[in-house]
């Protein structure tokens, strides 16, 4: 993880209004994520770019069957011994 150099969050700073999250990242060399996370704590996110971020297309994944759970133990008999 490098640090921000100045060039680079006046950079994405210039970017943000007209380029997406993934775009800036080519650009910077950087993973979205660090690009959306710099913009936050910048203060450049608005309801009115929500661009920014992926909306996840894809089908979620089945959830796995249940188990079925083997029957419980009987008690044990302490007197039995």
């Amino acid at each position: 993880m490098s640090r921000w150099t100045d060039e680079e969050l006046r950079e994405l700073v210039t970017l943000w209004p007209t380029n997406s999250a993934p775009q800036i990242a080519e650009r910077l060399h950087r993973q979205p994520a660090a690009i959306r996370r710099k913009a936050m704590l910048l203060g450049l996110l608005s309801p009115d770019l929500p661009k920014h971020f992926y909306v996840n297309l894809r089908k979620p994944r089945p959830r796995p069957k249940t188990r079925i759970m083997a029957k419980p133990l009987p008690p044990v008999d302490d007197n039995a011994f």
